[in-house]
């Protein structure tokens, strides 16, 4: 049992792919020489197991998520229910005066109401005279669905983000350079705008309704940016396109591209540039986490809330299991009395009817010898060391800035010992005043060590419980 792991450390988080074909999961592990890939695995999607068909698509997901073995994701999913809008504001204005504005804009400008909806904005373009700020939504009524789909699959939602966003952190793009992106899947065709991997337009229609003129499209595409002064100059193409489709188009056509990753570089196929840019967010640290997120929480608490959940059922299976444990003790040293306490009668029986006084002499000794076992067997009863109530104080004493390597657990009275990693030397002492408050610990010591460091200080601190009563359960 890794309680290190469990109190302290985060879990690796992959992008998973949602489109209206297929499932696609990628996991990425950044080492010291390059971002290695963990786990990548597709799933096709019938005519009926897609997000039209949530029942059949669980079912789906639910198979996909037990196989490959997926805990945590980032997911991408299609723009078909999502909104999008760029604001600008002047360089010089202050944070807190974006964030008065753009929460007056969620209140008063969006199509729908606020309490209808996820929202959620982030920094995006950034300019010597302007700063971009983008925005998004999603129908709380859709997102809940989804929500309840991925619990019942049984992984971890640690953001859910469109196609386009996760795209943009992996299409190439020359600087300064705006780049328009059609994907194209069974039923829509989205058309997104990138300038220097930051997403700034979002356009979702039916298929129908684009027919034959995708080119018409395209070219509307491009004057609404002139207004802007955004010149469109390239197209990249995700999905099949006919020879139709694709004649005459105003714009020029990226060529199909192959991301690497690994230390052996093995190109990827274009296919997996979504999941792949949505693992890529997942190495990002969740502090850090400013991305637009399409959930009642952001990235940060949305992950914290998810390992509570975790810790919590762990927590509860091992109570179960240590309940289960010291009932079977308890009822087999009940037996083994009785049992011996049977037989010890039978031989008094056996005793009493032999004469002389060297028989006297022996049922003392037996009695003696009685006594003795109930003595011990009655300290086999007395109860067990509940090591719940020491795990749980040990991380109510933590902090943030101070991350655990390893822990011993010795007997009641023993020498607990604690090793890891501070931020600096004041979360070092923090820890031990922390530590020294307790009810349940003393004899809290911490060497002094690595007096040149300034951060990322290694420590190791023991202690010791007050009175082994406490954690003593009967």
């Amino acid at each position: 049992m890794n309680l290190s792991k469990l109190i302290s450390s985060e879990e690796i988080i992959g992008g998973l792919e949602i489109s209206s074909d297929s499932i696609r999961f990628i996991l990425l592990k950044n080492d010291q020489s390059a971002t290695e890939t963990k786990i990548i695995c597709e799933e096709k999607l019938g005519p009926k197991e897609s997000l039209e068909n949530l029942d059949l698509f669980q079912k789906k997901l639910s198979d996909f998520v037990k196989k490959n073995h997926i805990k945590y994701a980032i997911v991408s999913i299609p723009a078909d229910n999502i909104f999008v809008k760029l604001y600008n504001f002047p360089i010089a204005i202050p944070e807190e005066k974006i964030s008065e504005s753009m929460n007056l804009n969620i209140e008063l400008q969006l199509p729908q109401k606020k309490a209808d909806i996820y929202c959620d904005w982030m920094k995006s373009e950034k300019t010597e005279s302007s700063q971009k700020i983008l925005l998004s939504y999603i129908k709380k009524a859709y997102a809940d669905k989804l929500f309840t789909v991925f619990k019942k699959s049984g992984i971890k939602i640690i953001a859910i983000e469109t196609h386009a966003l996760s795209l943009s952190r992996t299409i190439a793009q020359t600087p300064g350079e705006a780049l328009l992106v059609i994907e194209k899947n069974n039923e829509n065709i989205s058309f997104s705008v990138l300038v220097n991997n930051n997403l700034i337009y979002l356009q979702n229609s039916p298929k129908e309704k684009i027919s034959d003129n995708l080119s018409g499209e395209i070219q509307k595409i491009i004057n609404f940016h002139n207004w802007s002064d955004i010149k469109l100059k390239n197209l990249f193409l995700i999905g099949n396109f006919s020879e139709k489709e694709l004649k005459n188009l105003p714009l020029k056509i990226l060529p199909l591209i192959k991301e690497k990753t690994g230390d052996k570089k093995q190109p990827l196929d274009q296919k997996w540039l979504i999941s792949l840019g949505a693992a890529k967010r997942g190495l990002i640290p969740r502090k850090d986490d400013k991305i637009i997120s399409l959930m009642e929480v952001g990235t940060e608490k949305a992950y914290k809330q998810e390992k509570a959940n975790l810790s919590a059922d762990f927590f509860m299976g091992v109570s179960i299991a240590l309940s289960v444990f010291f009932i079977a003790i308890f009822f087999a040293t009940w037996s083994f009395i009785s049992l011996m306490q049977s037989n010890y009668n039978k031989r008094i029986s056996t005793l009493s009817l032999l004469p002389g006084s060297e028989n006297g002499i022996l049922l003392k000794e037996k009695a003696d010898m009685f006594n003795s076992l109930i003595s011990e067997t009655s300290l086999l009863m007395q109860g067990e060391a509940s090591w719940s109530k020491v795990i749980e104080e040990i991380k109510n004493k933590l902090s943030e800035d101070v991350k655990i390597s390893t822990l011993s657990l010795p007997s009641a009275d023993g020498v607990f010992t604690i090793t890891g990693t501070a931020t600096n030397r004041e979360a070092v002492n923090k820890l031990k005043r922390s530590f020294e408050s307790s009810d349940l610990f003393s004899s809290i010591d911490i060497p002094l060590n690595n007096l040149g460091k300034k951060i990322d200080i290694p420590f190791s601190m023991t202690f010791k419980i007050k009175d082994s009563k406490l954690i003593y359960t009967k």
